[in-house]
């Protein structure tokens, strides 16, 4: 073959390469085979987890299915904590570091398990497998937390337990300050009136508290704050970042959202709390 020839037969493998040796397609993973990095959902299917070994002599495996309550399909992206103390109601959202023995979010197939050995021990040294109760806490936005039990950490066995609870609908609140600007990072709540965290199992009873727990957050640079919360009847504190110009009332959240964010002014001069 000539040169002559070669140079353009060169030149068409050169340009047709790109076409034939391009970025390969790769599918977006599915939410069932990895943690749920979006917001809570419902499996559209009953989607089959995935086979456990057994534990051996020395481990005891944890195993929770997150399902929803009307349906009893499961739920992903629910926060898992599997705890040894019960939190204490200011920590039901998020547990002390120090009571946490395992957390993860849930694919799709709703489960999430766990194995503890003899050696498993916390940052002081102290076994995690010591025939005592642990407890899973279901957590994040979207939930009101609920604690169960998971079973006694003993060496051999299999602690199972399916927990049913439900994805709240989203209230949207638009923040402004006292000279009509908008309240970034302000300090927001929307707690039960009268609701208190849902607590279940054999725990007794802990004591009561404000019904603010696990309810407040932080407006974003836009004042903009979301909630899940189902419908019924709620109170709202507001304020800016720094604490000052409080904003209080009460709110029947009908558990529809809207296009548009409800809008909270707050007061030049800070009410009085009402309760």
């Amino acid at each position: 073959m000539s040169p002559r020839t070669l140079i353009p037969l060169l030149a068409c493998i050169l340009l047709a390469l790109p076409a034939c040796s391009g970025k390969t397609k790769t599918s977006k993973p599915k939410l069932a085979s990895t943690v749920s990095g979006g917001g809570a959902e419902v499996a559209t299917k009953v989607i089959p987890p995935p086979t456990l070994q057994a534990p051996t002599a020395n481990e005891t495996l944890y195993v929770a299915h997150v399902v929803d309550s009307a349906t009893g399909r499961p739920i992903g992206g629910a926060f898992c904590y599997l705890v040894r103390n019960i939190p204490e109601p200011l920590y039901l959202r998020s547990p002390k570091r120090a009571d946490v023995v395992y957390s993860n979010r849930t694919p799709l197939h709703g489960q999430n398990s766990v194995k503890l050995n003899d050696a498993t021990a916390d940052k002081n040294g102290v076994k995690i497998m010591d025939g005592k109760m642990k407890w899973w806490l279901v957590s994040g936005k979207g939930f009101t937390p609920k604690l169960v039990e998971a079973g006694p950490a003993i060496a051999g066995s299999k602690q199972e337990v399916t927990i049913r609870t439900s994805i709240s609908p989203v209230a949207t609140f638009r923040v402004f300050g006292p000279n009509g600007d908008l309240a970034d990072n302000a300090i927001c709540t929307m707690a039960p009136d009268l609701n208190q965290p849902e607590i279940t199992g054999k725990m007794g009873a802990r004591g009561s508290s404000s019904g603010n727990v696990g309810m407040t957050e932080r407006a974003d640079d836009s004042g903009d704050v979301w909630f899940n919360r189902p419908a019924g009847r709620y109170r709202l504190s507001f304020s800016a970042s720094n604490g000052k110009y409080r904003h209080y009332e009460i709110f029947q959240w009908d558990g529809v959202r809207s296009p548009k964010p409800t809008r909270v002014d707050l007061p030049a001069k800070s009410m009085a709390k009402p309760w």
